[in-house]
Formats: C-alpha cells, structure tokens, sequence
C-alpha cells in the first residue's frame, strides 16, 4: 500500500512528510515491462523523482500538476515524474543508447555537462488569458 505521512515535532518548529510508493510503483513498472523494461538505474531515478513530485505537490495548496523534468545529454535524454493534486502521480523516461551499470545521475544525464532540471506547475483551472 502506497502512503503519505506527514509528521510534527512537539514544541519545535520542525515539520515534515515521508511518503512510501509501494503498490503504485510496482504498478508503474508493471506497465512500464509490457513495453520493454528501463535499466535498473533509470526505474530507480524515476522512483526518487516520482517520490519527490508528490512529496512536494502535498506540500503545495495547487490546483493541478507538479511536474519534474530532467534534460541531458547522456543515454538518458529525459526523465518525468509528474504529480496531481490528488497525488495521483506517473513518470516516464527517454533512453537512447546504454546505461552503464550503476551509472550515477551525472554519467546518465550530464555526461558533457549539458544536463537541467525544471519543475512545472501547471494550473488545472486556468483563467481566462492563461496559456497552455
């Protein structure tokens, strides 16, 4: 069972949340085999991130998605975890070409020091005037 907890430390000014993605992951990889595996690096960074997106979308009073982006130039091109106001969340990835075994963040992302991160927040109600 996948869950969110947040937590309080009596008399201090300390908060915080500690997420669990258990059973929805193993179902994002469940679907993810059907089309061909990722390497084991990458269903690994896409868990951190896919835990990342939701733990910030809870933080956040926003209507819409929390989308986590990672661009580079090394095998791995893309990563995307992207969180709804539910928490519902789902992430994907584009390789091209080999991921080294344990392969850190940098050798599959920023090989030549190309790599770039983004976060999106995008509005489920958006007012009149507001693009896409």
């Amino acid at each position: 069972m996948s869950e969110l907890h947040k937590f309080l430390f009596e008399g201090l000014p300390v908060r915080g949340m500690l997420v669990r993605l258990t059973d929805s992951w193993q179902e994002v990889l469940r679907r993810r085999e059907a089309a061909g595996a990722y390497p084991q690096e990458v269903s690994g960074l896409l868990g951190q991130m896919s835990a990342a997106a939701v733990l910030m979308q809870a933080n956040l009073k926003f209507n819409g998605a929390l989308i986590l982006q990672i661009h580079g130039d090394g095998p791995l091109k893309l990563a995307v975890a992207e969180a709804r106001s539910d928490l519902d969340f789902r992430a994907t990835a584009k390789v091209m070409g080999e991921v080294p075994t344990d392969a850190n963040l940098g050798a599959m992302l920023n090989a030549s020091g190309q790599g770039r991160c983004a976060i999106t927040l995008d509005p489920q109600d958006r007012l009149p005037g507001q693009l896409h």
